[in-house]
């Protein structure tokens, strides 16, 4: 009797991204997996992507994902993909058997095999044709919040000397209750003639979980594979002593629970699950050991396993720093509007130029007042026509109390003219940039006053030389110095000394119009982060100028303003363009340049947002729009950062140890459904006491109520270029 899936129906819209990196090593090429804008709609869906698998071999795998809005990434080989389209649902291969390559959760860090080792995968021989992705979201998001986590591929045409491949340990059993001390066992006897050498592995659970292990038994000695606690990232770890698995050899792999405080069995599926993955790799020259897929069920041995080393079922000592990387919160993720302000205290906003927080509470506003940039402000040689200062004050110093704004400080007035960029530095300075005076200045707030410190360029008279700037846009600091995008016109970034505002270097970086300009955070070696505004991206530079990344995608065509906490950068369009609809705010990180979600508010859309900024902690994002000048405040949940995390173990002699021998195909397809998603079924020999599952290909499937996604779920991509007018 077969067991067979039953299929999710749920909607979500789609996008697509595509990215850039400049550096890519020259025997590689990246293949990346990324959902096309989906939406989950209930708890526990999985959205799953295929891609025709180009011929090669697979060297490592890239993580763009993290664990506040993804459970678990997996990634299958198939013959042919259960639909050519996007789809909701536990279905994986429409042919062929579900080869497991990649796993991730728990914020695991990249995955690059060995030298001389890798998966074989699109040639004409390989059973993997086609890569399926199958995404885990625990809980819909809060807010408006469109995801594109996904995984590249690191790929080669460099034939290696050994194939790799993934052994799957399952306990498929439910979890007995009321114990400190449980160990779910399985174990198989490998039949194979070829050696399997295990060089990395992965072991998940969810919350019962303590410590996860695999031995293997040759010639009545047991050998580790590995031991891992299952709270920590859940990557493939190294496996540092090179074992040997030979024919005849018995492999078994426990997982030690903690149920004292569930009063009924726990079935393994959605509650919790006891996986250990087994990274191996064989002489390529020999026949696959298992052409049809390995996993192992079950436990075959059970006499032989009472007799597990100690080593794999006793507590790891803690380790903070993991524990809390990989500690999810149990909050959905959201990026949620709080607030949407055209006014603080008895202001009205003008078109907000530019915004600069001091600390988590306090930051300025740095808007036109009734001044508006037009068509006609500025002459056919960049010098702007209404040459006196803005009467009202134009620097709003803003106070966050809960979710409302309360007017501190009121400066500025008569000392702008057309105001772009703001920054505060972490001694209380201001640094502006003025386009309409074709200056940047630093000051020093005494009461409520601004005393300048020092000017740079030459007032009201645009230029390219080394006194000029001409239409600067954005200013930041740090401790290598001042750094001015000077924007419209010389589409280049320069650097000034702090203490004197004296110039010191600039570049260029075939930038058209540098519209904003951000900081990585202080350490060695400090970056740049330039909003490209009519090239559509975003650049990430050193500060001598060498390129290090960037951004772009046919979501946007234009991007306004950037700005960094930790290793997120964020980043927002000004104009509508490229993804169907009004402009997001779109977020990825510089360790894996890759746009991973965008949000939007929800009680109106985004019109023409000029600034963003984002918290010192990373908690509040302010964007500035200025379609009817409004300040957007919004609050990300779980905050970007790392959370605090203590595990509790109990220690007991109450063990009992629960020998979880499977034969019920049923009962194994429960909690292979969530487990590994097989899209087809699975036969367990059990009258041959084989336990190595053998995985065939899908008989015929109920598909009734079932339907991919329509292809006007789709978003059509819009990639047109744009004029460069200042809103």
């Amino acid at each position: 009797m077969y067991c067979f899936i039953l299929l999710l129906l749920l909607y979500c819209p789609s996008a697509f991204t595509t990215l850039h990196k400049r550096q890519i090593e020259d025997d590689v090429t990246k293949v990346v997996l990324q959902m096309p804008g989906y939406v989950p709609q209930v708890p526990d869906e999985y959205g799953v992507l295929p891609r025709e698998a180009p011929p090669g071999y697979i060297v490592g795998f890239e993580p763009l994902a993290v664990m506040d809005r993804i459970h678990h990434i997996l990634i299958f080989g198939c013959t042919k993909p259960a639909h050519t389209s996007i789809w909701k649902g536990y279905e994986v291969c429409g042919e062929g058997v579900p080869r497991v390559l990649y796993a991730w959760a728990r914020n695991a860090q990249p995955l690059y095999l060995p030298n001389n080792v890798a998966f074989s995968v699109g040639h004409e021989d390989d059973s993997v044709k086609y890569f399926v992705m199958q995404v885990h979201y625990a809980k819909p998001f809060v807010g408006d919040v469109i995801d594109y986590s996904g995984v590249t591929i690191h790929m080669t045409q460099n034939r290696p000397e050994n194939f790799a491949d993934i052994l799957l340990m399952v306990y498929a059993a439910p979890v007995p209750p009321g114990r400190h001390h449980i160990q779910l066992d399985v174990s198989c006897l490998y039949r194979g003639d070829v050696d399997l050498h295990p060089f990395a592995f992965r072991t998940h659970t969810h919350a019962m979980g303590r410590v996860v292990s695999a031995f293997y038994k040759h010639e009545g000695h047991w050998k580790k594979i590995g031991v891992r606690h299952p709270h920590w990232p859940q990557i493939f770890q190294t496996i540092e002593h090179n074992p040997v698995i030979r024919k005849g050899d018995l492999i078994a792999s426990t997982c030690r629970f903690d149920s004292h405080t569930k009063t009924q069995p726990t079935p393994m599926g959605p509650l919790d699950m006891c996986n250990f993955y087994m990274m191996y790799y064989y002489n390529a020259s020999e026949k696959n050991p298992f052409p049809n897929g390995s996993m192992c069920v079950g436990n075959e041995k059970p006499t032989e396993v009472k007799n597990y080393p100690m080593e794999g079922t006793r507590i790891l000592p803690a380790r903070p720093v993991l524990e809390r990387s990989s500690h999810a919160t149990g909050i959905a993720f959201g990026v949620v509007e709080k607030g949407a302000f055209t006014s603080v205290g008895d202001v009205k906003l003008g078109q907000i130029a530019s915004l600069a927080f001091q600390d988590e509470r306090i930051f300025a506003i740095f808007h036109r007042a009734g001044r508006v940039w037009g068509e006609k402000t500025f002459d056919q040689h960049n010098v702007l026509v209404d040459q006196t200062p803005i009467k009202n004050d134009v620097i709003l110093i803003v106070a966050l109390e809960g979710n409302e704004l309360h007017l501190v400080k009121k400066l500025g007035r008569g000392k702008f003219y057309l105001p772009h960029g703001i920054h505060i530095d972490n001694e209380g300075f201001l640094y502006t940039a003025d386009a309409g005076s074709h200056t940047v200045a630093k000051w020093k707030i005494e009461n409520n006053n601004l005393d300048l410190i020092w000017e740079s360029g030459t007032k009201l008279i645009p230029g390219n030389g080394n006194t000029h700037f001409c239409k600067p846009t954005a200013v930041v600091t740090n401790d290598e110095g001042v750094f001015v995008a000077d924007g419209y016109c010389n589409n280049r970034i320069v650097q000034l000394d702090k203490a004197t505002g004296k110039r010191l270097f600039e570049f260029e970086g075939q930038l058209n119009v540098p519209h904003d300009i951000a900081t990585s955070f202080p350490g060695p070696g400090f970056h740049l982060f330039v909003a490209d505004r009519e090239n559509g991206k975003v650049k990430e530079f050193h500060t001598r100028g060498d390129l290090v990344t960037e951004w772009a995608s046919p979501l946007f065509t234009n991007i306004y303003a950037v700005d960094v906490h930790d290793d997120y950068v964020f980043m927002v369009p000004g104009r509508a363009g490229g993804f169907p609809g009004p402009a997001r705010v779109y977020a990825g990180r510089t360790a894996t340049p890759f746009i991973e979600y965008s949000f939007a508010p929800t009680s109106r859309p985004f019109g023409e947002p000029h600034a963003l900024r984002v918290s010192p902690d990373g908690y509040r994002i302010i964007v500035g729009d200025n379609s009817k000048p409004t300040l957007f405040l919004f609050q990300i949940q779980p905050v970007h950062a790392t959370s605090q995390f203590s595990l509790s173990f109990h220690e007991s002699h109450d063990q009992y140890v629960y020998n979880g021998f499977v034969n019920a195909p049923a009962v194994i397809m429960t909690a292979l459904a969530v487990t590994i998603l097989v899209g087809g079924f699975v036969k367990i020999l059990a009258g041959r006491r084989r336990t190595i599952a053998e995985i065939r290909e899908p008989g015929k499937f109920d598909k009734k109520g079932y339907k991919p996604l329509d292809k006007d779920d789709t978003a059509a991509l819009i990639s047109e270029g744009s004029e460069n007018e200042e809103p």
